[in-house]
């Protein structure tokens, strides 16, 4: 009887553990103490965005489907339209957080969001 109590209450947390181990967080800050995200270039073709860190806008490339540890607080991202005008947005990043980016047809921009 013990053996079956003891049974049964390890199949009730067992869906806790493997909840609780869900998706590894990124850290805050590197070693020199500079705030740290994720941004995952969530395409089909390797995108630059600019990153703003320290006062200055620094260009990054990401390849297709592959994510980019990033410094910084915020993130810009350009879009080019028919008519040659070059749409560019903004996006605050926090330090720990894990961000996507998707081409959204719809509104024909780029999307950001936060992943976690």
């Amino acid at each position: 009887m013990k053996r079956v109590l003891m049974f049964g209450f390890v199949l009730m947390l067992l869906p806790l553990a493997t909840r609780s181990a869900g998706a590894q967080m990124p850290p805050k800050e590197n070693h020199s103490g500079e705030s740290l995200s994720i941004v995952l270039n969530d395409s089909a073709n390797a995108m630059t965005i600019e990153v703003h860190n320290n006062g200055e806008w620094q260009q990054l490339k990401i390849e297709a489907r592959k994510d980019a540890t990033v410094t910084g607080d915020r993130v810009r991202v350009a879009t080019p339209r028919d008519d040659k005008a070059i749409i560019t947005v903004d996006f605050p990043v926090q330090a720990g957080k894990k961000y996507r980016l998707a081409w959204n047809s719809r509104a024909t921009m780029w999307d950001f969001s936060l992943t976690q």
